[in-house]
């Protein structure tokens, strides 16, 4: 499974990401983290050419980032919820899948959908936040196998809050895995 994940701070997303991929590893399940904004990653810039032939113009990290997808069947996605969006690093990623998605290389691979906000459930949605991850999903024409919302999480380590909600989505992840 490849989990990208979509903050470049050491904070919740991070955390959730390195507590999966812990999980995965002690039952042998091949798991990389991938973070876009640690990362040498150009913006795309919409020329289109990698429509024409599947290969980007640009040289840089994104294409061991395809090939590590294009290797593995399950993609796993956490993003902080910025402004009810996708964080910008992940948005920059996402769209620099172009060629695999020209290619229709995508299609059928299984997606996980994590959205974290810092605000209560009912206060300021982050409802958008994993629509635009399950937009993502259906235009590729990807296997939505999972999603998950995490609420109140402002500090870096407000995620450790919901022990028993990890523990209940990485039994989720297990059981999708080996389907």
């Amino acid at each position: 499974m490849i989990i990208v994940n979509g903050s470049r701070r050491n904070g919740n997303c991070y955390n959730l990401a390195n507590r999966v991929k812990e999980e995965l590893d002690k039952e042998r399940i091949y798991c990389k983290i991938i973070t876009p904004g640690n990362q040498k990653i150009h913006v795309c810039t919409g020329c289109m050419d990698c429509d024409k032939d599947g290969i980007c113009d640009f040289t840089d990290d994104m294409k061991d980032n395809i090939e590590a997808i294009k290797n593995d069947d399950v993609i796993m996605f956490i993003t902080p919820a910025r402004w009810n969006l996708l964080s910008g690093d992940l948005k920059i990623f996402m769209d620099r899948l172009n060629p695999m998605y020209s290619r229709g290389e995508l299609k059928n691979k299984k997606m996980i959908a994590v959205a974290i906000g810092c605000k209560k459930k009912d206060y300021c949605s982050i409802d958008d936040t994993i629509k635009s991850l399950t937009n993502f999903c259906e235009s590729s024409k990807m296997q939505l196998i999972l999603q998950k919302c995490f609420y109140e999480c402002l500090k870096e380590d407000d995620i450790l809050k919901y022990e028993e909600e990890i523990k209940k989505l990485i039994s989720d992840i297990k059981d999708k895995i080996k389907q």
